[in-house]
């Protein structure tokens, strides 16, 4: 199945998008991802499809490939807090372009469609963001185990991931232990003391601050969830929004930590550790969490985190966001990437003096490649495919190729004409 699409733009009416209800369905996850980040067409076709699932769909979550502790900030804006876009709040500099502002700001106009980050803390440079806030919610012996853990963190934290972990490379493997066992024993405080400190509160209304549960927490560091109790008739309280955002983002340092560890250890020669890909493990457990409060969930990644199998890469297989999601839900989980025929896009090349140690830069897309889903769909107007019986081995990512058996990654693609970079 083959769909024209009559436009990008987000504002005007969506009768073109309603082929999608039938390819949707009832799935509970859609990801919306693209072939490059920092590109004007696929926000706001993001935006468009956003509205669509929300307005027509009742779709009640938004969440983006961007710091969950940070986005705090951005899920109280949305949710009607006083003040200004707080472009901070997104990571990447994604809440530089115009057009991601113009989202949020129907999203808070709206008022029926929350957000929530999914990933890890600090552009993947810091895991200080998930710290900070931790001391009104861990007890008081925890205190040294926190002021011992930042000054270890302080070590290595920056605001590119690249020197950030030259730096963490640099610390001796007794000072990565210790911030590793920090981390676990602070973990484990809050999981053991919950029950000491409780926090009465009452459900939100849905498209706002969904806290009353049940929901799951992380427990200990590890990998097992432990279920938060909510409201009951005999007295029992649900923790509050704060607590379970400081205990996910304190999940998500321990996660950002052990991909930390796994790269060091890829570092020194064990290539078979990048597959411990503790990114897209996180942003899964961010995706469940929402689901556990009953959400319909839109997601906006990378066509990359979305892939429904493993990516290959270095000769091992890379478990993605999608992967996760994919064996969590099977069929209630739709990735549609976004990809284009044509156009110009930001991308990297390492550099030695770049301070990010890589320079971002435009570029000319060549034309399709053979066997790419870009060449099957090439068209002059915007065309969404059901891909799933597609012969296609390749997609585009930044101005490059990525193999991949597009058939089985992806339930559904939109190739654009063209697209042209945004504000970064």
């Amino acid at each position: 199945m083959r769909i024209a699409l009559s436009t990008v733009d987000p504002d005007p009416p969506l009768d073109d998008l309603e082929p999608l209800r039938a390819l949707i369905g009832g799935a509970r996850v859609v990801g919306i991802g693209e072939s490059a980040h920092y590109v004007r067409e696929y926000q706001l076709l993001r935006h468009r499809l956003l509205r669509f699932l929300v307005e027509r769909m009742g779709f009640t979550a938004y969440a983006q490939e961007s710091g969950y502790s940070e986005g705090r900030a951005l899920a109280s804006w949305v949710a009607g807090a006083p003040g200004d876009f707080p472009a901070d709040a997104l990571t990447y500099r994604f809440g530089n372009a115009p057009e991601t502002r113009r989202t949020f700001e129907w999203m808070r106009a709206h008022g029926a469609v929350g957000y929530t980050g999914l990933d890890l803390p600090g552009d993947l440079a810091s895991m200080l963001p998930a710290l900070d806030g931790l001391d009104a919610h861990t007890d008081p012996g925890a205190a040294g185990s926190l002021a011992s853990l930042r000054e270890l963190v302080t070590r290595w934290a920056g605001p590119h991931p690249m020197p950030a972990f030259a730096a963490y490379l640099a610390m001796s493997p007794a000072d990565r232990d210790a911030q590793t066992v920090l981390l676990a024993d602070l973990a484990t405080r809050m999981d053991a003391l919950r029950p000491l400190h409780p926090h009465p509160t009452t459900a939100a209304p849905v498209g706002r601050d969904r806290i009353a549960g049940p929901v799951e927490a992380p427990s200990a560091g590890g990998g097992d969830r432990a279920a938060v109790p909510a409201v009951t008739g005999r007295g029992r309280v649900a923790d509050s929004a704060e607590w379970v955002a400081a205990r996910h983002g304190l999940r998500l340092a321990v996660l950002l930590d052990a991909q930390l560890r796994a790269q060091a250890r890829a570092a020194g020669g064990a290539t078979a550790e990048l597959a411990v890909n503790a990114r897209d493990a996180a942003m899964a457990e961010t995706a469940r969490l929402l689901l556990t409060r009953g959400e319909r969930l839109v997601i906006g990644a990378a066509n990359s985190h979305l892939t429904r199998t493993p990516l290959p890469a270095a000769g091992i297989e890379l478990p993605t966001l999608g992967a996760h999601l994919a064996a969590d839900l099977g069929a209630d989980f739709v990735a549609i990437a976004l990809t284009t025929v044509a156009g110009r896009v930001l991308t990297r090349r390492r550099s030695a003096t770049a301070p990010e140690g890589v320079e971002i830069t435009e570029a000319d897309l060549e034309p399709p490649a053979d066997g790419s889903i870009e060449a099957l769909l090439a068209a002059d107007a915007p065309v969404l495919a059901d891909v799933r019986a597609l012969d296609a081995v390749r997609t585009r990512v930044l101005d490059t190729y990525q193999d991949v058996p597009v058939a089985r990654a992806y339930d559904l693609v939109v190739c654009l004409s063209t697209v042209t970079p945004t504000v970064r």
